[in-house]
């Protein structure tokens, strides 16, 4: 009997004692997801100049160092975030291996699953690649301001329709790359394929899409031009600020996810509809369904019958919208970005089982060129 009391004790202590709420920022929870893999493991020499050993040819990815916040490696975007971090965080030194490419296959790790142990940043991944480290996307340059990102956050906040004055009607303009699907498009298969397959409901229901490519598949209109056009409708570009004036935007993924059409869709005051997908990018996670977006099948089957919902329920589907918007402003701006990438920096330092240093033609060259 004592016993039974003294478990049933425990089981409630256990009961009371446990947290009630994650206090934890959302950059510490994905910080704490991406290097879990880490976290007992560490980071060596060994596995890292490994992994470079086989990579280093590959024009796709590059190694970057942060000495004494002098930052060493390849120009281009990633480079310039890296000089403005360092200006603003206090980043120790760090020796890293960055994809600078969209997407990385699941099956390059399990061709040689024993090389690649040591951790290569990207800016999206299969949920399920543990290894991979999320980072800003590789199109990001915060130093740009008449362009990219950067520019699309004045564009969007400055060019606002009411919620009353949009067209009930979900809005897509796009190219035909989706994934694994990648330069496969053919005349007997494109409505299969989920960008495709878009395109194809809107010529089935223009009354409730209006989605165009913004390119023909490349093996289709050198093939068939007329085709193309008589199939898949005509392209016609419609600017992001013009797309703000319908209520329903639709988050699906391209090679990966897409960057930066997935912000400012959220940022849009428009209502999003997302794509189901193994893919993420670092805020992925904290994004909730029917809270910031509209959940749709992976291959859009019910992406009719989601709208027609939207436009039945209004009012939930504008309180959508907004939380979407809340939820740009509080995770996707330039701000946060920064801050997120040197709170990786900073957690990857403290995993590191050596020192970082240069080589020797790192040594005589200019890092600002180098």
């Amino acid at each position: 009997m004592k016993i039974k009391l003294l478990f049933l004790f425990l089981v409630l202590s256990l009961l009371f004692l446990r947290p009630t709420h994650d206090d934890r920022t959302w950059i510490e929870r994905a910080v704490d997801r991406e290097f879990a893999y880490y976290q007992k493991r560490g980071i060596s020499q060994e596995c890292l100049d490994k992994a470079w050993a086989l990579l280093r040819k590959k024009p796709e990815f590059r190694r970057y160092k942060i000495i004494d916040s002098q930052v060493y490696g390849e120009s281009g975007k990633i480079k310039n975030l890296l000089e403005l971090l360092v200006k603003t965080y206090p980043i120790p030194d760090v020796d890293f291996i960055y994809f600078n490419e969209d997407r990385i296959k699941k099956s390059f790790v399990k061709r040689h699953p024993d090389r690649y142990k040591a951790p290569i940043f990207v800016s999206a991944k299969d949920h399920t690649l543990s290894q991979f480290i999320l980072f800003s996307d590789w199109l990001y340059d915060p130093t740009e301001e008449n362009n990219g990102w950067n520019f699309l956050i004045g564009q969007i906040n400055d060019h606002q329709t009411p919620w009353a004055s949009k067209f009930d009607k979900l809005i897509w303009r796009g190219s035909p790359f989706d994934g694994k699907h990648f330069g496969m498009y053919t005349f007997e298969n494109w409505t299969t394929i989920p960008r495709g397959q878009l395109v194809y409901q809107s010529r089935k229901h223009p009354d409730l899409i209006d989605a165009a490519f913004s390119a023909y598949p490349y093996s289709c209109s050198t093939g068939d031009f007329e085709r193309c056009l008589r199939e898949m409708g005509p392209q016609n570009f419609v600017s992001q600020q013009d797309q703000l004036k319908y209520k329903y935007q639709l988050l699906i993924d391209g090679v990966t996810c897409t960057f930066p059409a997935t912000h400012w869709k959220l940022l849009s005051g428009c209502l999003p509809f997302k794509q189901d997908s193994p893919d993420i990018m670092c805020f992925y996670p904290e994004l909730k369904a029917w809270k910031h977006y509209i959940p749709v099948r992976r291959d859009l089957s019910d992406l009719c019958e989601k709208i027609q919902w939207a436009r039945a329920h209004d009012d939930e589907a504008r309180q959508i919208a907004l939380n979407a918007r809340d939820f740009a402003l509080t995770h996707l701006m330039p701000e946060h970005i920064l801050e997120y990438c040197g709170a990786v920096l900073i957690r990857y330092a403290s995993l590191q089982t050596f020192k970082p240093k240069l080589q020797q033609e790192e040594i005589s060259s200019d890092p600002a060129q180098f």
